[in-house]
């Protein structure tokens, strides 16, 4: 499935009609990196304007990790918080692309696990893995025929998958398309381009895949992401359209280098800690001076900062504030919403936030928040193909109720399903592994094989929380909520309203974004 290569005129307008579809779901684009384009990114932004370059990529493997090496002992880094030195030099030519090796394998050789099940990870992680399959691992957005990889949404399938201890024969398969493009993800097919955000996102699947960081698809991920880091400690894009790297992308950077064995720097810690607001929360737009007002915080820029402090250490006043902000804005329900003033909750921030509960030990959240999560799960009463996926809030799981048998999956249902898993999971991001996983993921369990009755809303889950597997497939040490009875839960889809808002816009506004710069929404 490989886009087509457009022209100037045509590539901005890909960029204008994918934002059109984030309008109406920002937090879910949050989930992602920053400064994207169609042509390699994962969450367009209504301000992206493509680079120069824009290659066609070549379709993903298809192959499964049956034909990979056995793993060696030393193949995953040390999780530990504190490594010795550096595992690798800064490059010489700092912000650039730092030539690396080629690993000859991407995941962990895997056991066969059950063909079905009712544990919401696991038919979560079939879900994953039917759309990474479906989709030759690319995951693509389409407009007007032209499909735009999304290289990012792939990276948290795979993080979703190694969380959930199950899917590891997809994940695999994934990990290697991510290899072999990873400068259309880093530098949107231009090697003078590169985000950070990706950079270290990218680092995250390595370390947690069990790949040699260091030598990804030629590239050492390890070496290219220190040389952003700025004498600030911020981690910064090298782009013709500006520094756009953010709190998201910052704290992916700190704990990628921390479980690479890398010792991250007493000025990134800092610069990371200064995004903090007065009342606890983080900005989500990184600068100099930092938060001076709580109307900046961010869900999500939160839950990613305290997650990253966890991980490197020595930050627990800023922590327990973080956490502490965190708690304050948890609906009753367990849901957490996105932007400081959201009435409501969705996944992709409970799911961010379930995370960073369970690295700061805030086991009664934590719970809560995978209670929420369950109640948005697709059941047995919808379509096949959409079973184990967890919709945006429950606004589109109605919308996915009302769908009845047409019912099929989104990306917003991909965006809040790979960003809830872990939480459900019970597994930080600090803390996944692809060891000890399953190699395929087990449907859902039901009692017939096509819906015979029209699906009922869950606004609240019905049953007591219960333990469910974790990485490597082993019970969670922070118990999760068991499914409520009836249904997994719910998806989003796209909300008209703002999308015709969007093509209003699109009408009027085409020329200013061509001359605009690319933002991203996180990274």
């Amino acid at each position: 499935m490989s886009p087509t290569t457009l022209r100037p005129g045509a590539r901005a307008l890909g960029a204008l009609l994918t934002a059109v579809v984030l309008v109406g779901a920002p937090t879910a684009a949050r989930a992602d990196d920053a400064t994207p384009t169609p042509t390699a990114s994962d969450s367009p932004s209504a301000s992206a304007t493509p680079s120069a370059t824009e290659p066609t990529a070549t379709p993903s493997p298809t192959d499964t990790p049956s034909a990979e090496p056995s793993p060696s002992a030393t193949a995953t880094p040390s999780p530990s918080s504190s490594a010795s030195s550096p595992a690798s030099p800064r490059p010489s030519r700092p912000g650039g692309l730092v030539p690396g090796g080629d690993s000859a394998r991407f995941g962990v050789r895997a056991a066969a696990g059950p063909a079905t099940s009712t544990d919401p990870v696991l038919v979560g992680a079939d879900y994953l893995e039917r759309e990474l399959v479906s989709t030759n691992y690319t995951l693509p957005i389409v407009f007007s025929g032209v499909e735009y990889p999304q290289y990012g949404v792939v990276a948290d399938f795979v993080l979703a998958l190694d969380a959930a201890g199950s899917g590891q024969d997809a994940a695999t398969a994934a990990t290697r398309t991510l290899s072999q493009h990873v400068v259309d993800y880093v530098g949107f097919g231009d090697p003078a381009e590169i985000a950070a955000g990706p950079v270290a996102k990218l680092l995250n699947v390595a370390v947690a895949q069990g790949v040699d960081p260091t030598a990804f698809g030629g590239t050492d991920l390890v070496a290219t992401l220190r040389g952003l880091e700025k004498p600030s400690g911020r981690f910064s894009d090298v782009s013709q359209y500006g520094d756009n790297s953010n709190v998201f992308g910052q704290s992916l950077a700190l704990i990628g280098l921390t479980r690479a064995g890398v010792t991250v720097s007493t000025q990134a810690r800092a610069y990371l800690v200064a995004q903090q607001c007065p009342g606890g929360g983080f900005q989500i737009s990184m600068s100099d001076a930092g938060c001076t007002s709580d109307t900046d915080a961010d869900a999500d820029a939160t839950a990613m900062a305290v997650q990253a402090l966890l991980a490197v250490g020595g930050q627990q006043a800023a922590v327990t504030a973080g956490l502490d902000q965190l708690a304050s804005i948890q609906r009753p329900t367990g849901g957490v919403g996105g932007a400081v003033g959201s009435s409501s909750g969705n996944a992709n921030t409970t799911g961010l936030a379930g995370q960073a509960f369970l690295a700061g030990g805030r086991t009664a959240q934590a719970r809560s928040a995978a209670s929420y999560l369950v109640a948005l799960q697709y059941g047995c009463s919808f379509p096949a193909a959409v079973r184990g996926g967890i919709a945006y809030d429950q606004a589109a799981y109605d919308a996915k109720v009302a769908d009845g048998s047409t019912a099929v999956p989104t990306d917003p249902d991909r965006r809040s399903s790979s960003q809830a898993l872990l939480a459900l999971a019970g597994v930080p991001l600090g803390s996944v592994t692809a060891t000890g996983a399953d190699a395929e993921a087990p449907s859902l369990t039901c009692a017939t094989a096509t819906p015979t009755t029209t699906p009922t809303a869950t606004t609240e889950p019905t049953s007591d929380p219960t333990t469910t597997a974790g990485a490597g497939g082993s019970p969670s040490s922070t118990p999760v909520a068991a499914a409520p009875a009836g249904a997994l839960a719910q998806t989003g889809t796209d909300p008209l309203l703002p999308v015709l808002v969007g093509l209003a816009l699109l009408l009027v506004g085409g020329l200013a974004v061509v001359a605009s710069r690319r933002r991203g929404a996180h990274a």
